[in-house]
């Protein structure tokens, strides 16, 4: 054993020379006292003396069995094989044959010693040891100002030193959005829009408004607007209602973008919801007409349902000179329109649907482009 131990320190020495990396810090239990030691190989008298166990007694190294090992004063000790201790009166201390049970070991955080016999440790298992919180800052105390922080995924074997340290975290900005606490960690920041917050706890945060609570009083903000954060802000987050299964806001959010251009278009929801895009333009010089009204149906599923197909009004010179044939007539805004078969997204020269970037106010180009090439 003892040829085991001097073999052993001499590996622990290499390795940190090799690596130029500052030793780990060391510590025993010895009588259930936490004693600090200055590296992980020293003789037994060290630790004796250390931890002031008095002449005519011996040090006995602690295993997961009756059978412990009594250590000879001069004998050489690694810690990594067993840092867990107790004195015995030497006159009751008889050797025992090499012990083949596991050593006793114990870790130590903020000085407090907890004794396991697994050596094979991560950050996560050392604070669930320590009943520590996941989130707290642990650290490996090592003999230099450079220790080392341990996240919960990294290995943390005992044979790289037992010493760790906690430090508190520093206080993070928080906010209460529908009474659950969110933190930076969860993406609040000291600016943030309507939408970021709303998206804390909603998956269509374009489908819900945002309110800021001052004094229990609810303050609407914006969606788009970008407002400044203080810690333990309130806010309240309700859901729209989704009728027929679409969304209003983004609804009324396309169309927007399309009025702030000069476009006339209007939402319908009876006897169906629909949009009108009011005087779309011909070609410049078509002799038929200058301008239409086009009706687009909004399906229920939008916008994961994609937009297809579009109504002319009833008996409009377009129909029959526009890609697609007259189908089905509807009555709607007091005015009786025909379907036309035009699936732009379907093979009609449009890129596929895709929801995050196509809506009402891109299907108005395909629109544009349908009843500009129309035949003579």
């Amino acid at each position: 054993m003892i040829k085991n131990d001097q073999q052993s320190r001499g590996d622990a020495v290499t390795e940190h020379a090799q690596n130029c990396s500052p030793a780990p810090k060391w510590a025993a239990l010895v009588d259930d006292e936490t004693i600090p030691l200055p590296q992980r190989v020293v003789k037994a008298d060290v630790i004796k003396a250390q931890a002031g166990i008095p002449p005519g007694f011996a040090l006995v190294r602690d295993y997961d069995s009756p059978d412990d090992t009594v250590l000879a004063d001069d004998e050489v000790v690694d810690l990594a094989k067993g840092n867990v201790f107790y004195r015995l009166e030497a006159c009751n201390a008889k050797p025992h044959d090499l012990c083949h049970a596991p050593p006793k070991l114990a870790f130590f955080v903020d000085d407090r010693p907890e004794v396991t016999i697994n050596p094979s440790q991560t950050g996560k298992t050392i604070r669930e040891l320590f009943s520590l919180k996941d989130d707290v800052n642990l650290f490996r105390d090592y003999e230099s100002p450079q220790d080392q922080s341990v996240g919960l995924e990294d290995a943390a074997p005992f044979d790289k030193g037992p010493v760790f340290y906690t430090r508190r975290q520093h206080t993070q900005l928080a906010i209460i959005v529908n009474n659950k606490r969110f933190t930076e960690a969860e993406g609040v920041k000291h600016q943030m829009t309507g939408r970021e917050i709303a998206a804390l706890v909603s998956d269509n945060p374009d489908a819900t408004e945002v309110f800021r609570l001052k004094k229990n009083e609810p303050e609407p903000v914006p969606l788009n607007k970008e407002i400044h954060i203080e810690n333990c802000d309130e806010f309240r987050v309700i859901r729209n209602n989704v009728a027929g299964g679409f969304e209003p806001s983004r609804i009324q959010r396309e169309l927007e973008k399309l009025k702030e251009g000069g476009c006339r278009v209007d939402f319908i929801e009876q006897p169906f919801p629909a949009v009108i895009y009011r005087d779309v333009p011909t070609r410049p010089g078509y002799r038929h007409l200058q301008m239409t009204d086009v009706l687009v149906i909004v399906p229920g599923g939008y916008p994961g349902q994609p937009l297809d197909g579009a109504h002319l009004p009833e008996g409009s010179p377009l129909l029959g000179r526009v890609v697609g044939s007259p189908q089905a007539v509807v009555v709607a805004d007091g005015r009786r329109w025909q379907l036309v078969s035009y699936h732009p997204h379907n093979g009609g020269g449009a890129p596929p649907w895709n929801k995050d970037k196509h809506g009402l106010h891109t299907y108005f180009d395909e629109v544009l482009c349908w009843i500009h090439r129309a035949n003579q």
